[in-house]
């Protein structure tokens, strides 16, 4: 029998725990590369204009600021005999797998219309399966540690899906000798391909092995509050605003960031494909740290792993620019081997947010049921989603037309220094600040272990006295 109305799920099995996080392998196959390989592929490879790109891959994640609360809304208010997340995951597979294919492996004449409405097509197939998920995964326990362990997983696989994500294009590049001197490295058509098909190839079979193995927890049926006095509720739920901030500036240094790294190895460290190398050993590092930050987050508190990681990560990160006006003039052999060393402490940092935020989030969802009276894990999900891919939008879209104002030509080797400083300040100095206020917001999370069982007793005497109210069904 499965659990009553309200009821905490069981701890999962350790094969629950491995078929829930699973799933998120192939999102982070082709999650990544749309952020990295995406403005060089269709840029330099393709040849569309870099200011154009960047401003489409903006105009196409604004869309999410209507999609993502809609989802979100919608996939609270399902109730089939599948449950309320599989139907909306099991809706986005098909699309997402369409359209990864049309945008990494691309047919016919490639214009600006084309990559607008593909790379639209892939965003709304990345929100129908990634917010019912994440709300699937915060109802899947109430206990405060627990919580941990299923983001752990996730994030497990989702660096193990980045570290696929790296090394794919490389093996597909070498593998089908279609390199040439104008499409080299992760950006080829070859190397950008062989990640469409892979999409293809996981996306179902990991959403398959979820919906037969993981279980759907049963929420009670309650009345709707409407949408604008849901925005109320949510803005008025003072550890949601901090989660919120905090995560603005995190995306807007996120997306600068990811969105020129290629750039930067390529044409400022002067490390070509060896680029690809740092990146895939940063996930790599993330897989072997992720485990400590689990633990972590246990024994000092969420938010405060974070903040300790965040700090740790900025702090390898400032010696950038040293490596690069101090240590390439006199021996840029020795490049690669210092931004080595920073990718690698970045790396055993990276795990703690990705994995600490989302049951950050779910102890939220616990204190706004409590205020609206309505389970709403995937809006608020959504709304955060929302808010996070816009400012991931205007991140990338300000940082490419910013590049290309400065000078910069990501089809010559020969820019100014004004311009290959401003591609520097996008890749690390501009981030570096973003993420210094996003961790001094965070550290104000008032959530603490002790006051999450609290909340979390709270709610479960509020769904007992709501089930006894209940009519019972006659004899």
């Amino acid at each position: 029998m499965g659990p009553k109305d309200g009821e905490a799920v069981p701890k999962l099995t350790p094969w629950q725990l491995v078929a829930y996080g699973q799933l998120v392998m192939p999102l982070a196959v082709i999650g990544l590369p749309v952020a990295v390989y995406i403005p060089p592929f269709y840029s330099s490879t393709l040849g569309l204009d870099l200011a154009a790109v960047g401003f489409i891959l903006m105009l196409a994640r604004i869309t999410d600021v209507i999609t993502d609360p809609l989802i979100g809304r919608l996939s609270d208010r399902t109730h089939t005999r599948w449950g309320r997340r599989r139907p909306w995951v099991a809706a986005g597979v098909p699309l997402m797998v369409v359209s990864a294919l049309m945008l990494f492996v691309p047919q016919g004449e490639v214009t600006n219309l084309y990559l607008l409405i593909w790379i639209a097509a892939i965003y709304f197939g990345y929100t129908l399966i990634t917010i019912p998920y994440g709300a699937w995964g915060a109802e899947l326990s109430g206990d405060y540690q627990e919580r941990n362990r299923i983001t752990g997983s996730r994030e497990i696989f989702l660096l193990v899906g980045l570290l696929i994500a790296i090394t794919a294009p490389i093996v597909g590049a070498y593998m089908s000798g279609e390199v040439s001197d104008t499409e080299s490295g992760a950006a080829s058509r070859s190397a950008v391909g062989v990640l469409g098909w892979l999409t293809a190839g996981l996306l179902p079979l990991c959403a398959l092995v979820m919906f037969t193995s993981v279980p759907e927890p049963k929420v009670p049926v309650t009345n709707t509050i409407p949408f604008r006095r849901g925005l109320r509720v949510a803005m008025k739920n003072g550890p949601f605003r901090i989660v919120l901030f905090s995560s603005i500036f995190g995306a807007l240094a996120g997306s600068i960031n990811i969105g020129v790294v290629i750039f930067f190895f390529d044409h400022v460290a002067e490390i070509g494909a060896a680029g690809t190398i740092l990146i895939f050993v940063l996930f790599l590092a993330g897989v072997v740290g992720s485990p400590f930050w689990v633990w972590m987050g246990g024994r000092v508190g969420k938010h405060t792993a974070i903040a300790i990681a965040g700090f740790a990560s900025m702090f390898a990160f400032t010696l950038v620019p040293a490596v690069i006006y101090l240590v390439k003039p006199v021996a840029p052999d020795a490049v690669f081997w210092c931004l080595l060393a920073i990718n690698i402490v970045q790396g055993l940092a990276l795990g703690a947010a990705p994995i600490l935020g989302p049951s950050i989030m779910a102890d939220v969802v616990d204190l706004d049921t409590i205020k609206s009276g309505e389970p709403r894990a995937a809006f608020l999900f959504a709304f955060l989603g929302m808010v996070r891919k816009t400012f991931e939008a205007m991140g990338v879209g300000l940082a490419l037309p910013l590049l290309a104002w400065a000078g910069f030509n990501a089809q010559t080797r020969e820019n100014t220094p004004e311009a290959l400083f401003a591609l520097l300040a996008m890749y690390c100095i501009v981030p570096l600040v973003l993420w210094l206020i996003s961790i001094a917001i965070i550290l104000r999370y008032p959530i603490t272990h002790e006051r999450q069982r609290r909340l979390r007793a709270g709610l479960e005497r509020r769904l007992a006295r709501r089930r006894a109210a209940r009519p019972q069904p006659a004899d």
